[in-house]
This record gives structure tokens, sequence and C-alpha cells, in this order.
């Protein structure tokens, strides 16, 4: 499981390697609505562009892109994942290999 570290910044970047990919996630702040949305590229190639983030969703399940699951989590009950409560930690972005999401389905 990776645990992105989101900080204070209305605009930012991780980069990692996920299934020997190099996958690189921006994050950006949306003042109007009070969220974050998600842009992702693989292999320095756009993938995904705006995606909301929403607690709960798995920002990649509709499009079968072999990394697995990229979701926001409530550390704290209710919390949403607004400006606040992701650099804060009381929602965190997460990734989890195929493996792990059937080993907790098993569970």
């Amino acid at each position: 499981m990776n645990v992105f570290n989101v900080v204070d910044y209305a605009d930012q970047q991780f980069g990692t390697i996920i299934n020997g990919r190099r996958v690189t996630i921006r994050l950006r702040y949306n003042a109007s609505s009070d969220r974050w949305s998600f842009d992702l590229s693989i292999d320095n190639l756009p993938v995904l562009t705006g995606r909301r983030v929403v607690t709960g969703v798995d920002l990649l399940a509709p499009f079968d892109l072999g990394l697995g699951a990229i979701f926001a989590y409530a550390v704290t009950p209710g919390a949403v994942p607004d400006r606040a409560a992701l650099p804060a930690g009381t929602v965190l972005l997460v990734q989890v290999s195929d493996a792990e999401i059937a080993a907790a389905v098993a569970a």
C-alpha cells in the first residue's frame, strides 16, 4: 500500500512506480467545490484528467489500468477530502494493489 503525502498546496504532484510503470499523480484543489481533482499519467502519457476525489471511491475502477486502486480513505469517520482534511491526514489518499484488495475481501 502506498500512502501519498498530501500537503497544503493547491497544486501538487507525486511520482511513484506501480507494477513496473512510472505513475505520476497530480492533485489540484478547486475552491468552488471545496474538493480535489486528480490527474494521472502512466509512463509520462496522460491517462486521466479531472477526476474528483471522493471518499471511498476508487478513482481507477472504470479504467482497468492494472494499477490496483487509488482512493481517499476517511481516517476520521465522516471526513471528506476537502482542503483541510487531506493535508491534515484525517483523509488519506492511498494506492493498493490487486493482491491487497483480494486479501482484504477474503478476510
